[in-house]
């Protein structure tokens, strides 16, 4: 399935602040990125009085500081392979969709290579389409200002809905739609998404031990990146089999746990070269258990497009972080040795 070119490529530069503040659909946003250099690609999949629906593409790590506007509700799909986005403080699990009410302010800081599909909606709209399609709502059942899907399907198929229901949109060729088919329209879009997010059964059923199992295996992996994590180490952690933790994580996360770890500790790696805690690449490799150099610098370039050295280089003239926990932590340690 092809999508229309997109509408705007924002150019971002931390050395010209004017380029900043940027409109996308009804948010007025300010755009930072974390890099000295940023580009968001942004497709408009399908926009109307009570619906726009987006897709932002980010190369680079960048902040968005906005808030919703008065009389509608977002929802918004993050895609990052490597990593996890943080919105107004929270560090999104894989299966988190993005939930932000009327007024609501938000500070979302995206991961490199990631997408971001956003559908902004009236609070009318959302509680017509609902009632008429029965299905969870969403805004009463989040946390965090997020939603947590069931599993790893269930996202993907919003994303298919959202897709599917928008594409044919942005053909130039298409006649002018009436107020009746755009309206048909936005029901679908918002429909497939409420649908797809909505637990078969209804929220209320027992969740199975394989997710209860992959989701304690994620937060005990964050808060110990850097221990030695293997399957044989997060089994005996969390008290369960090889196999209810691998086909769970898999269920929910859509990948193994190894290769989350990985994903993880790539993220952090990219993070510190950008903010040159560590004085060398090698050091910053070291640091996150990537003992084999080659191997680090194939699967860094697979993921972010670019050499660890590379990273190095475009953000040397940035001072060295030595502000932050670990670093100091480290630094303590070296010194009483």
């Amino acid at each position: 399935m092809s999508i229309a070119p997109p509408d705007e490529i924002f150019h971002l530069s931390s050395a010209l602040p004017s380029q900043l503040n940027r409109t996308i659909g009804n948010w007025e946003m300010s755009l930072i990125p974390t890099e000295h250099e940023a580009r968001i690609r942004q497709h408009k999949l399908f926009h109307s009085p009570e619906l726009q629906c987006s897709r932002l593409e980010f190369d680079s790590s960048v902040t968005l500081v906005s808030s919703v506007p008065a009389g509608f509700v977002t929802f918004a799909i993050s895609q990052a392979p490597i990593g996890r986005p943080v919105v107004n403080n929270h560090k999104l699990q894989p299966n988190e969709v993005i939930v932000l009410h009327s007024d609501e302010s938000v500070h979302y800081t995206s991961e490199p290579n990631e997408t971001l599909f956003t559908i902004t909606t009236t609070l009318e709209h959302y509680d017509r389409c609902r009632q008429q399609h029965c299905v969870l709502d969403i805004l009463a059942n989040r946390t965090n200002h997020s939603f947590q899907a069931e599993n790893f399907q269930f996202i993907q198929l919003a994303i298919q809905a959202i897709s599917a229901a928008c594409v044919d949109i942005n053909d130039s060729a298409l006649p002018q739609f009436g107020e009746a088919q755009r309206s048909a329209i936005e029901s679908t879009v918002l429909a497939s998404l409420l649908q797809s997010l909505t637990p078969a059964g209804g929220i209320n059923r027992k969740v199975p031990t394989r997710r209860k199992v992959a989701i304690q295996a994620i937060e005990y992996i964050h808060e110990n990146t850097k221990k030695t994590l293997n399957i044989k180490s997060l089994v005996r952690q969390l008290e369960t089999t090889t196999r209810t933790l691998h086909f769970g994580f898999i269920e929910t996360f859509g990948m193994s746990p190894i290769a989350y770890i990985r994903n993880l500790r790539l993220a952090s790696a990219r993070r510190d070269l950008i903010n040159k805690t560590w004085p060398t690449v090698t050091e910053t490799a070291m640091f996150w258990n990537f003992n084999h150099l080659g191997r680090f610098s194939r699967a860094y370039q697979i993921a972010y497009g670019e050499t660890p050295s590379e990273t190095a280089r475009r953000n040397s003239a940035k001072p060295r972080n030595t502000t932050s926990s670990i670093y100091n932590q480290v630094a303590d340690e070296r010194n009483h040795r």
